[in-house]
């Protein structure tokens, strides 16, 4: 259990923990919800005590941080291969190469602009909450659609994931989002629907592009694209 939760500690955020071996690494599926309370945790924090004028940029900035920009170079590997004019085993093939495509520039922009633009918008208490979803739509992915590679990361940390890991991950995100709709806001449960509902359209959408399967980048673009739209929707609930 600690152990699992390490594994996902290590592997979703820059802090200082080590990934303990011999456990099988899909078991750390189970605590990605409660690593993504962690990170809007540091996020709301840092929303709460910034200045007005660094209302938008000092949470984005945490929030790139404390999880290393892990999902943001899914997000733009993501986007250089599923925007691709080519086959499904090209874009494969791009989302590997580590050079940087127009796609992937322009994708990052367009998605860390509308972070830093909506967050400053958004109660920051109510800001724990789309990590939590992202890293939900991330179990939920990578329990749902086939693997599109032979071999690869990805395929590799979904070793041992079954449906005691997306329970309990799923327990773990309604129990965050309940408690946060209950003494802060209630647009909080907006997060119910939109994390599904990016999992499956955009899932859906991206594995067709790839020939049936997702990508580990797919999980991190996944995670990102559910984390900008319920910043969305909050601030359009709100105002």
């Amino acid at each position: 259990m600690i152990a699992d939760l390490r594994a996902a500690l290590a592997l979703l955020t820059t802090l200082p923990v080590r990934y303990p071996e011999g456990r099988k690494p899909g078991y750390a599926f189970t605590y990605f919800p409660l690593v993504g309370l962690l990170v809007g945790g540091v996020v709301a924090g840092a929303a709460a005590l910034a200045p007005v004028p660094l209302k938008g940029w000092l949470p984005l900035a945490a929030w790139v941080l404390i999880t290393g920009g892990l999902h943001l170079d899914g997000f733009g590997d993501a986007c250089d291969g599923l925007f691709a004019a080519v086959e499904p085993t090209r874009r494969l093939e791009i989302m590997k190469d580590p050079r940087t495509g127009t796609w992937a520039v322009v994708g990052l922009i367009v998605l860390l602009l509308g972070k830093g633009t909506l967050l400053p918008h958004v109660t920051p208490v109510l800001l724990v909450v789309p990590p939590v979803a992202g890293r939900w739509a991330m179990v939920a992915a990578a329990f749902a659609f086939p693997y599109a590679r032979t071999q690869g990361m990805g395929g590799y940390f979904r070793e041992g994931l079954g449906r005691p890991q997306i329970l309990a991950a799923s327990l773990t995100s309604l129990v965050a989002l309940g408690v946060v709709a209950a003494t802060v806001s209630v647009e909080a449960l907006a997060a119910l629907v939109v994390a599904p509902l990016v999992v499956i359209v955009i899932g859906k959408w991206a594995a067709r592009r790839l020939g049936g399967g997702l990508t580990g980048d797919l999980y991190g673009a996944l995670c990102e694209l559910t984390e900008l739209t319920c910043l969305v929707v909050f601030v359009w609930l709100i105002n």
